[in-house]
C-alpha cells in the first residue's frame, strides 16, 4: 500500500512538468505574436489629413438634354494606412458640390440661352487603394466612391425675382446614395502636402426619374499630420 502514494506522487510530479513544458511554451508562442505584432505595428505608418480643392462636374444625360460642365467646391478629411513599400489604402471623408448646367430659353424671342445649374450637395466617401512605382513619391489610385445627398438646388440664371418658380422636391425625386468608381494619381510633393486629381464614374442614377448620372473631375491639395 505504501507504493501507490509514492506512485501518485509521481505522476502529480510528471504532469505538474508536463503542464509547466506547456506553460513555457505557450508563453513563447504569445510573446513571438505580441513581438510580430508590435513589429507590424511599428512597420505601418498611420497618417491623417485635410484636403480643399474644386470640381469640374457633369452628369450623362439623356439625348433631350445638353449636360454642361459646372464646378464646385470639395472639402474634407483622409486617412492613409501605409501597407508596405508600393501600397498605400486611404479612407476619405468629404463635401462636394456636384451637378451640371444646361441651357433654357424663357422666352420664345430671347436670342441666347440662360444657365440652369442643378446643383448637388454630397458628403463622399471614397476608399482608394494607391500605388507607389518607385517610392512614396508619385502614386496611381483607383477604388469605389459612395457619395451621401444631403440637399439639392436648381437655379436659372435671370429668372424674374418677383416670379415664383415650382422647385423640385428633392427627397422624392433624388436618391440619397451615389455609388461609383475613382480613379486618378497624384503626388506627395514635400513631407506635408500632397496633390491629387482623379476622375470619378458615377455608376447609379442621382434622380429616381431620368437617368442622371454623376461624371467629372476632382483636383485637390492635402496636408498632412
Amino acid at each position: 500500500m505504501g507504493r501507490i502514494p509514492i506512485q501518485l506522487n509521481r505522476i502529480r510530479m510528471r504532469r505538474e512538468k508536463s503542464y509547466q513544458r506547456k506553460a513555457y511554451f505557450e508563453m513563447r508562442f504569445i510573446c513571438l505574436l505580441a513581438a510580430l505584432f508590435a513589429c507590424s505595428v511599428a512597420r505601418a505608418q498611420w497618417s491623417f489629413g485635410v484636403k480643399a480643392g474644386v470640381g469640374i462636374t457633369t452628369q450623362r444625360i439623356s439625348s433631350l438634354w445638353n449636360s454642361n460642365k459646372k464646378t464646385g467646391l470639395l472639402a474634407g478629411a483622409f486617412a492613409t494606412y501605409e501597407l508596405n513599400d508600393h501600397f498605400d489604402l486611404q479612407g476619405e471623408l468629404y463635401y462636394a458640390n456636384r451637378g451640371h448646367k444646361t441651357d433654357i430659353y424663357l422666352e420664345a424671342s430671347a436670342t441666347s440661352p440662360s444657365d440652369w445649374v442643378f446643383t448637388y450637395h454630397y458628403l463622399c466617401l471614397p476608399l482608394m487603394l494607391k500605388y507607389f512605382p518607385t517610392g512614396k513619391t508619385i502614386y496611381i489610385a483607383a477604388g469605389p466612391h459612395l457619395g451621401y445627398l444631403i440637399n439639392y438646388k436648381n437655379d436659372i440664371k435671370d429668372w424674374p425675382k418677383d416670379e415664383p418658380r415650382e422647385d423640385l422636391d428633392w427627397h422624392k425625386e433624388c436618391n440619397r446614395l451615389d455609388f461609383g468608381l475613382s480613379a486618378g494619381i497624384g503626388a506627395i510633393v514635400s513631407k506635408n502636402v500632397m496633390v491629387d486629381v482623379r476622375y470619378n464614374h458615377g455608376l447609379t442614377n442621382a434622380t429616381k426619374n431620368g437617368e442622371f448620372k454623376n461624371r467629372g473631375m476632382e483636383v485637390s491639395v492635402g496636408y498632412m499630420f
